[in-house]
C-alpha cells in the first residue's frame, strides 16, 4: 500500500471523464455477467405505493435498512470496501496483486475471497488504456458462504497522464486509476441472506509514492433482495435499490501501513438513498430511506438516518452493527 492528494479540481476532472467514458463502457460489459441484475429489476417494476415519509419507518424497516447498508458497504460481503481494495490493486494476465499483501496467503477464515479468484481472464486495449478483468469469487466458510461474478476495468495513469500498460511491473509509476466494477451474486449467513447486482465507478488519485493521501471520488449503485431474522426473532424480507455518492473520501497511507488494512485508513462521508420494497398481496409498499455513512478511521462507520434520531455503528469488514 506504499503506493497509495490531488487538488479538488483535478479530482473532479478525472471523475467527470470517468462518468462520460467508463460508465458507458461498463454498462456494455454488464451483459456478460449473470442475469441476476435483470431479474431483480423486473421485480421492482410491479405497481407500487411509494411512501417518502422517513418518519413512518418501522423498527423492522430500520433494522433491514441497517443490514442492507452494512452488506452493501463491507468488505466481506463484496461491498464498497471490497471494490476499493480491488481499485487500488494492480493486475495483468497472471492475476491480481494486492499491494503489500501480494505475497501473503489469505487466512483460512478469510471471507473477502481476495486471492482466491477463479475463472480469471484478462485483456488490455492499448487505444483506451483499459485493462479488463473477469473472474469469480466463491467462499464457503462454516455458516458463511458467497458466490460473486465480477467484471472490473482499470485505466492506470502516471503523474504525467500517460497510460501504464504493465501496472504490476510498474506499480511505483501509478498516480491515478479510473475504475469500474460490475458484480452480481449472493451472500448467505446464519441470520441473513441476500442476492444483489452492484456497480461501482471510482476516480482515484494520489497513488504515487510522493503522495501521503489517496483521494476517491465515486458512486455506487446496488439492487437486490435481503432477508433476515430481526431482534424479535421474526423473519423479514425486502427488495431494495441503493445509490451512494462519495463525499471527500480519502485513505491515509500511514494508517494503512500501520494497521495492514484499508478499513482503518479510510475517512470521509457517503451520502445514500435507499428504496425498500415490501410485497403485500398483489401490491408493493415502498419506503425511501436517506442519510449518511461516516467513515471513522478505526474500521467502523456511523450510519445516520435523515429525520430519524438514530445512529448505528457498523463494521467495514463484515457489516455487523451495534447501536
Amino acid at each position: 500500500m506504499e503506493n497509495l492528494v490531488c487538488t479538488k479540481d483535478k479530482r473532479r476532472t478525472v471523475f467527470n471523464q470517468t462518468k462520460r467514458g467508463l460508465i458507458m463502457k461498463s454498462l456494455n460489459y454488464k451483459s456478460k455477467l449473470t442475469l441476476l441484475g435483470a431479474s431483480l429489476m423486473v421485480t421492482f417494476a410491479a405497481c407500487s405505493a411509494v411512501n417518502n415519509e422517513v418518519e413512518s419507518l418501522s423498527d423492522e424497516d430500520i433494522e433491514l435498512a441497517t443490514q442492507i447498508i452494512g452488506e452493501t458497504v463491507s468488505s466481506d460481503n463484496s461491498g464498497v470496501m471490497n471494490s476499493i481494495y480491488d481499485a487500488v490493486s494492480t493486475a495483468d494476465e497472471s492475476g491480481i496483486s494486492y499491494g503489500d499483501n501480494r505475497n501473503k496467503a489469505m487466512p483460512d477464515d478469510d471471507r473477502t475471497g481476495r486471492g482466491r479468484e477463479s475463472n480469471y481472464s484478462y485483456s488490455y486495449d492499448p487505444e483506451t488504456g483499459t485493462h479488463t478483468l473477469q473472474y469469480n469469487r466463491n467462499v464457503n466458510n462454516g455458516e458463511f458462504s458467497k458466490g460473486v461474478s465480477l467484471l472490473n476495468t482499470y485505466i492506470f495513469k502516471s503523474p504525467e497522464g500517460s497510460f501504464i500498460t504493465r501496472p504490476r511491473a510498474n506499480r511505483d509509476s501509478i498516480e491515478s486509476v479510473d475504475f469500474t466494477s460490475n458484480k452480481s451474486g449472493f451472500v448467505n449467513s446464519r441470520k441473513r441472506n441476500s442476492e444483489f447486482a452492484r456497480v461501482d465507478t471510482f476516480a482515484i488519485a494520489g497513488l504515487h509514492s510522493t503522495s501521503s493521501v489517496v483521494s476517491i471520488d465515486g458512486t455506487h449503485h446496488a439492487e437486490g433482495n435481503a432477508s433476515g431474522i430481526t431482534k424479535d426473532s421474526l423473519e423479514a424480507s425486502r427488495n431494495y435499490v441503493v445509490d451512494i455518492e462519495f463525499i471527500n473520501v480519502t485513505i491515509d497511507k500511514d494508517s494503512v501501513a500501520a494497521n495492514g488494512n484499508l478499513e482503518q485508513g479510510v475517512l470521509g462521508t457517503l451520502n445514500y438513498s435507499m428504496t425498500l420494497t415490501k410485497t403485500l398481496g398483489d401490491r408493493n409498499d415502498e419506503k425511501v430511506v436517506e442519510g449518511t455513512i461516516e467513515f471513522e478511521g478505526d474500521g467502523t462507520a456511523l450510519l445516520r438516518f435523515k429525520k430519524v434520531a438514530k445512529v448505528v455503528r457498523f463494521s467495514l469488514k463484515d457489516g455487523g452493527a451495534e447501536e
